[in-house]
């Protein structure tokens, strides 16, 4: 498992790629949920850039052995697992799982694999079963906005219901994370709930740099946000 684990530190980046893969560009202010999370994402590119694999390695810091990461010989593993086919990996990490059902770090692996290869009930579920492996898993808000994600994905790309509920345990576990801060803002949006849209967005506003393109967007977005709130627009 430690050539799966540094296979995915060295690709953090595999299921933000397959959402964009599937996302036209779009207005930041478009109603539709789905392309304005997809737009912010594109956007703000710290949030695949680095927050996916920060959210990798803690979670491996937490969980497993975080050591392995520095040895030479797991990275060699892991730079020859960069070639194995996907329907390998998810034959290995399936089997493995299958004698080791408590491993949540495989359960976490199998679940950005299916997002990946656009099974995202099947990435959901295996969600799931990371988080009921092991409780630790639901300490890294990263965890819950893939999650979410996943199960949006899986309801034709709409984040309202269950997926909005999931990334509010995400801002839980940190009330600053920034794709829990656009995840929530989007979902708010999309249930016309916009002065909440407008205090996630403001509150993920601060930490963009000023006058950058991702903080125009969002300043964009928050602003037809204030206008369907003022004109009642419901």
């Amino acid at each position: 498992m430690t050539a799966v684990a540094l296979a995915f530190v060295l690709r953090p980046l595999l299921a933000r790629r397959a959402l964009l893969k599937r996302s036209a560009p779009a207005a930041p202010h478009t109603p539709d949920a789905h392309r304005t999370r997809a737009v912010a994402a594109r956007r703000t590119g710290f949030v695949a850039a680095i927050a996916v694999p920060l959210a990798a390695i803690g979670l491996y810091a937490t969980l497993g052995e975080p050591g392995a990461l520095d040895t030479t010989a797991g990275l060699d593993a892991a730079a020859a697992f960069e070639s194995t086919p996907v329907s390998v990996m998810r034959e290995d990490l399936t089997a493995h799982l299958a004698r080791n059902a408590r491993d949540a770090r495989g359960w976490v692996l199998l679940a950005r694999l299916e997002f990946a290869e656009d099974r995202f009930t099947n990435a959901a579920e295996a969600f799931a079963r990371a988080l009921a492996a092991n409780p630790k898993v639901g300490n890294d808000p990263e965890i819950w906005c893939e999650y979410a994600d996943a199960l949006g994905m899986a309801q034709g790309g709409s984040l309202t219901g269950k997926p909005h509920d999931l990334v509010l345990r995400a801002l839980i576990q940190n009330p600053a994370h920034p794709r829990a801060l656009e995840m929530a803002g989007s979902a708010s949006f999309a249930e016309r709930d916009y002065a909440a849209a407008i205090s996630y967005w403001r509150a993920l506003a601060v930490q963009l740099v000023p006058a950058s393109p991702a903080r125009r967007e969002l300043e964009a977005a928050i602003a037809h946000a204030e206008l369907l709130a003022s004109s009642g627009v419901h």
